[in-house]
């Protein structure tokens, strides 16, 4: 038996027709899926804050404690106030510290637009007024969100007693630290993820697993944490705020100074492991490590009232590498600014 060129023809539209059928029926499958588990997630995780709208977005605040001044959270690139759930409860024991979300990270609702830094600072000062915190603030910055919290000195230099500034970001880093670009670039990762996450591929595969949640993180901050990276939103708001960030820090101008503000610079103190040099020598990373530190000594000279700490036994992310040091030296400026 011989197939005509009319029934071939037939028999390849019959072939895409299925095809495409059952890929329509795969990305219908993908969303129920996701939406359901995470539905799930946000029904076993309901945000322990206050949901606040501030142009026309659902920010979440979680704010803990009692006392003056207030801890002022402003937290790293891609991340939220879930993150902080190791140092939280111990400072809130000492004063009211208030961590709170950026748009589309953890809790608060996503938005489309780029992260900006004196977008970031506005709207957190008309946060903190819409949640009633109105005494002065100890803002406290960790990488990405230490060029957030002196922006917000610039802008509200009468609201801020003191600062701290845990391994920041600087504004110059894009191009005195060009290899930091090469190693945090995820656009392509995260374009892919962003188009993955909402038909559920990207859970099923657990594809996030190994880059959203720490070692040093288990038990329900664990899974909190792995909750809120499997939102169909997640990947896009990183995706803005990664964008954002790569233009924040291509000044030619060095940070403004803080004058005599009070300053605790945290650094990380911890070589990187071999398995941590991304594409780097042994010899390129001890050269980018020495001018990082060249960097925070910098940051540390903005006010004439500073001090440094260098976190012997932490990489990056000292608030879970070592929360009891953070702890420590952040109590011990509370305390000084409370008998002054």
């Amino acid at each position: 038996m011989r197939w005509t060129r009319v029934e071939g023809s037939a028999l390849l539209k019959t072939l895409f027709a299925s095809l495409a059928i059952t890929l329509a029926l795969c990305l219908v499958a993908g969303s129920l899926y996701q939406w359901s588990l995470q539905t799930a997630d946000q029904e076993q995780f309901p945000p322990p804050g206050q949901m606040i709208e501030i142009d026309g977005l659902s920010l979440h605040i979680d704010c803990r404690g009692q006392g003056t001044p207030t801890i002022v959270i402003e937290s790293g690139l891609m991340s939220g106030s879930a993150s902080w759930g190791l140092v939280h409860d111990p400072l809130a024991s000492l004063t009211r510290v208030c961590a709170y979300d950026r748009p589309g990270m953890d809790w608060s609702e996503p938005s489309d637009e780029l992260l900006q830094a004196d977008l970031v600072a506005e709207r957190l000062h008309r946060l903190l007024a819409a949640a009633g915190i109105s005494d002065k603030k100890l803002l406290m910055g960790m990488s990405a969100g230490g060029v957030f919290v002196r922006e917000y000195y610039q802008q509200h230099p009468e609201d801020v007693i003191g600062m701290v500034l845990v391994d920041s970001s600087h504004e110059q880093q894009g191009a005195r630290l060009p290899e930091i670009n090469g190693i945090i670039d995820l656009t392509a990762q995260l374009h892919a993820c962003s188009w993955m996450q909402p038909v559920g591929i990207i859970r099923a595969f657990d594809l996030l697993d190994e880059s959203i949640v720490p070692d040093q993180l288990d038990g329900d901050i664990a899974a909190m944490l792995r909750a809120h990276a499997y939102q169909s939103h997640t990947c896009e708001a990183m995706l803005n705020e990664s964008e954002g960030f790569a233009r924040e820090v291509v000044d030619t101008q060095p940070p403004q100074t803080l004058g005599a503000l009070p300053l605790l610079v945290l650094s990380q103190g911890k070589p990187p492991a071999d398995d941590e040099l991304e594409g780097l020598s042994r010899k390129q990373a001890d050269n980018l490590v020495m001018r990082w530190n060249q960097l925070q000594l910098e940051l540390t000279a903005l006010s004439t009232n500073s001090r440094r700490v260098i976190a012997r036994e932490s990489g990056h992310m000292i608030h879970l590498e070592q929360p009891d040091l953070l702890i420590s030296e952040v109590s011990r400026m509370v305390q000084q600014l409370q008998r002054q």
